[in-house]
């Protein structure tokens, strides 16, 4: 007889049961990979940034941080296991995956099959700002990509400037003069994440400079998620809100990569607040790390391995205060196509009410052996730039809406591509 485990409770039940006769849950609604609770370094980053700052924070939020900070459970007894497959922490001599099940030995052999993404980008104003200070990238190169989201902050024209200086500031990094001679495919993974890290520095300090020499930008800022994504493997570099979210293309779970550098997610994770209450605080939206604060910023690093039909979402807070997990976990695997996958994102974030701007960058991982890497870019998609790559010409844009689109299709071999703006955004 069919049965239908429960992905909370580990209830069977009959085979077209819709919720669980145990919990109550929706059977059908893409697990949540979650594990051990990184509360304790949400609560002392974010009790470091308040040193010497609380007379310019609310009260009672210094005041919460310290009772959360008091509460946290002593340390684990030994180092978190990090699964391979979904990166969830479990505890220490855990043989399995408490998110996805996956054994938490290394195997004796380790698929080798390799991997090509395919992306798309938008970006939209959405429904109540005149102005969009987010910013999204894309670059691809021999198989190779690397993608961005960065939302500015500090007023429309501030934080435009700060998302516009990261993306370019990492595009230099990467495909201009710093790269150098080096090449993406020949670093080892250490190098990458150095990469990432060095690269994350320099745009923070462009932007630093920039408000420095320019006191009407003072205050401006910007987030940044960063994946770089080479064979079976994606590296991700880290500041602010913005998210990246891995979705694995068989079973369907969704697991969130990276944490939230807010208060609110601080107070969240010690358990001091609930997720409804979370939602509704009036400080969820101020953070404690971004691009442009101090020059000493770091990026926290992620890396994942990755099969074939993963989805990796990378978005901002635009997206993801409309619209859960669970629903992008739902529409990411409802279709094989990144750029069906980002505009239904935008569209029901854009449905929901569109309260910020709203920037999602989907990638879908193909088998290599399927793409044709000998057959050049079509010339009427790609035209040849100084740096001897080929730009991606943003496609087809609707002005009113100011919606930027951008894609890296199979088989495109040398691409390259940031947020375009339209014509009246200029």
């Amino acid at each position: 007889m069919d049965t239908h485990k429960c992905p909370n409770c580990g209830h069977e039940n009959l085979g077209r049961a819709v919720f669980c006769f145990q919990c109550g849950t929706n059977l059908d609604a893409p697990p949540i990979v979650r594990g051990i609770h990184r509360h304790r370094r949400h609560v002392e980053d974010a009790m470091r940034y308040v040193q010497g700052r609380e007379d310019t924070l609310e009260p009672d939020l210094v005041r919460n941080l310290r009772e959360a900070k008091a509460k946290l459970p002593p340390p684990i007894d030994g180092t978190p296991v990090t699964c391979l497959r979904c990166g969830t922490l479990n505890r220490p001599l855990a043989s399995y995956c408490i998110g996805c099940g996956a054994t938490l030995s290394v195997p004796d052999e380790i698929d080798q099959t390799q991997h090509v993404p395919r992306a798309s980008a938008r970006s939209d104003v959405g429904q109540v700002r005149d102005n969009n200070e987010d910013r999204v990238g894309l670059w691809a190169r021999h198989g190779i990509l690397l993608a961005l989201v960065a939302d500015g902050m500090g007023g429309a024209v501030a934080g435009e400037e700060a998302s516009r200086l990261v993306t370019e500031a990492i595009q230099a990094d990467f495909l201009g003069e710093a790269r150098g001679s080096e090449t993406l495919r020949d670093l080892t993974e250490d190098e990458i994440t150095d990469k990432l890290r060095f690269a994350v520095r320099r745009a923070n300090r462009a932007v630093i400079h920039r408000a420095n020499e320019h006191p009407e930008l003072q205050g401006m800022g910007t987030t940044i998620t960063l994946a770089f994504v080479r064979d079976n493997r994606v590296v991700i570099a880290h500041v602010g809100d913005s998210r990246a979210y891995l979705i694995d293309g068989h079973e369907g779970w969704i697991n969130q990569i990276t944490d939230d550098h807010s208060f609110v997610e601080a107070l969240l994770a010690s358990g001091h607040i609930t997720p409804e209450q979370a939602a509704v605080h009036p400080m969820r939206n101020v953070l404690y790390r971004a691009l442009g604060q101090v020059e000493d910023t770091e990026a926290d690093l992620y890396s994942r391995n990755l099969a074939e039909g993963d989805r990796l979402v990378l978005c901002s807070d635009g997206l993801t205060r409309h619209i859960t997990p669970a629903e992008i976990a739902d529409i990411a695997t409802q279709s094989d196509s990144p750029e069906e996958i980002a505009q239904q994102l935008v569209d029901l974030a854009n449905e929901r009410g569109g309260e910020d701007n709203i920037s999602a960058v989907v990638i879908v991982m193909e088998r290599a052996e399927d793409v044709d890497f000998e057959e050049p870019p079509d010339p009427a998609l790609f035209a040849e730039t100084e740096l001897g790559l080929y730009q991606a010409s943003p496609a087809e844009e609707t002005t009113n809406r100011k919606t930027v689109e951008l894609r890296i299709e199979r088989g495109e071999d040398d691409a390259e591509g940031d947020q375009g703006t339209s014509d009246d955004s200029r």
